[in-house]
């Protein structure tokens, strides 16, 4: 009894300790400081530390724990990014859907958004955007219009398009992994409402910027019909290899859900075997820092799982959630979503994400809310998020500043209008199971 007594009080003492690790971590990504993923990995350095010296784990042993095929996987979704990207087949794209506008702002701002729409079905926000944005700015000065309009935009929607794709966002595959989503019914369920959110954004701002979208100005397109979409595509070997390992991918993904991370491998190494010597220069590209960071914080979260938190917290909710399903899924959309979007909704998203799983067998719209609640924490308050960032340094980088405050005044309401229809959609389609 006694033994039993005392590995109470260091599971409850262990938890404390790697609890507060995990909110100093917060704060330190907070006060942008110090390095995102330097703080990260410090927090899972330290969190090991108590698991092996309160609670006796060796390092090995907890490691095992961590889910590192979805990091594998993550990193091998950052290598097709890149190859196809360099390939040039979304600048390619972009500009056939440039040349089809006939140079018309409000058709150039539909069909980008379209395109990035399709785009981040399969791509995480950022790379989407580092994509993007820079074939828009060249499409909106050559016909002499605002590009940061276009460019926020595309930000909102690189998110709401994340919603309901498994690899739509790293966030995505690993909450998917914790909490052991049901890809098919979570992909059902939330692509009608990132249409509608994407609906709703489209018209939310193209009212908001109804006079910098103004199509009744006759303008010169010398400039933009004389690029030739054929200069951006660098070899029709990669381009075909880059359409062939999409396909692949997301045959492969939909045949077999449970070895995505198997398929993404494949598929990455077979891009990369063409590219010969450039195959470095495209490892040099990757967002490593990305990696690393989600390495870290998994590596967290699982201390606060060893430590038994996770499963207080999975407790509390499900509490809440067999006391009010409605009320589970309102704080799985919020507490990302809104109270801590300020903070980093992606690490909370991810710390709620193996309680949520508990959930599942109460009502499997729960869970699949909390994908919904994280990824719309990323520009309910836009400030500091990485797609969101990208937005800010292009607009600088080509000489028209834009500020966070005016980013934040343009994005919130509109994001706050998503929160609530989010919450709705979801309680009523909830009734179904």
């Amino acid at each position: 009894m006694t033994y039993l007594n005392a590995a109470g009080y260091h599971m409850e003492a262990a938890g404390i300790v790697v609890l507060g690790i995990f909110i100093i971590v917060l704060l330190i990504i907070l006060s942008e400081r110090v390095n995102d993923t330097a703080a990260a990995l410090l927090g899972f350095g330290f969190a090991a530390m108590v698991v092996y010296f309160m609670q006796g784990i060796p390092f090995v042993e907890f490691a095992g724990t961590i889910g590192w095929d979805i990091i594998l996987f993550v990193a091998s979704m950052m290598i097709i990014v890149s190859v196809t990207a360099s390939s040039g087949l979304f600048q390619y794209v972009a500009l056939i859907l440039a040349e089809r506008t006939a140079g018309n702002p409000k058709r150039v701002f539909i069909y980008f958004l379209i395109l990035v729409y399709f785009i981040s079905l399969f791509f995480d926000p950022l790379p989407t955007m580092l994509i993007v944005s820079a074939f828009t700015v060249q499409v909106c000065n050559a016909i002499d219009v605002d590009f940061r309009p276009y460019l926020m935009s595309e930000a909102v929607v690189a998110c709401v398009a994340s919603f309901p794709s498994p690899i739509g966002s790293i966030t995505n595959l690993v909450i998917v992994f914790l909490a052991e989503i049901n890809t098919g019914i979570m992909f059902l369920s939330l692509l009608p409402l990132s249409v509608i959110l994407f609906l709703t954004t489209l018209f939310y701002m193209m009212r908001k910027f109804e006079d910098k979208l103004d199509d009744t100005i006759e303008r010169d397109l010398t400039d933009m019909f004389a690029v030739d979409p054929n200069i951006t595509i660098r070899s029709r070997f990669d381009l075909l290899a880059a359409c062939i390992g999409m396909v692949v991918l997301i045959l492969g993904i939909i045949i077999l859900p449970e070895q995505s991370a198997m398929v993404a491998l494949i598929v990455a190494a077979a891009l990369l075997i063409p590219t010969r010597d450039r195959a470095r220069d495209l490892f040099r590209r990757l967002s490593w820092d990305s990696v690393f960071f989600l390495a870290g914080m998994m590596g967290i979260v699982q201390a606060l799982v060893a430590t038994g938190v996770i499963q207080d917290l999975a407790g509390g909710l499900q509490g809440i959630a067999e006391t009010n399903e409605f009320l589970a899924i309102f704080a799985m959309i919020l507490i990302p979503g809104g109270l801590m979007a300020p903070v980093d909704a992606k690490a909370v998203g991810i710390l709620m994400a193996p309680a949520a799983k508990q959930l599942t067998a109460v009502n499997p719209m729960i869970p699949i809310s909390l994908t919904l609640g994280t990824n719309a924490g990323g520009y309910v308050v836009p400030f500091g998020d990485a797609p969101n960032i990208v937005v800010v340094s292009v607009c600088q980088e080509n000489l028209k500043p834009l500020s966070w405050t005016e980013f934040n005044k343009t994005v919130i309401p509109l994001g706050i209008l998503h929160l609530v229809i989010s919450t709705i959609y979801c309680a009523i389609v909830s009734l179904l199971f």
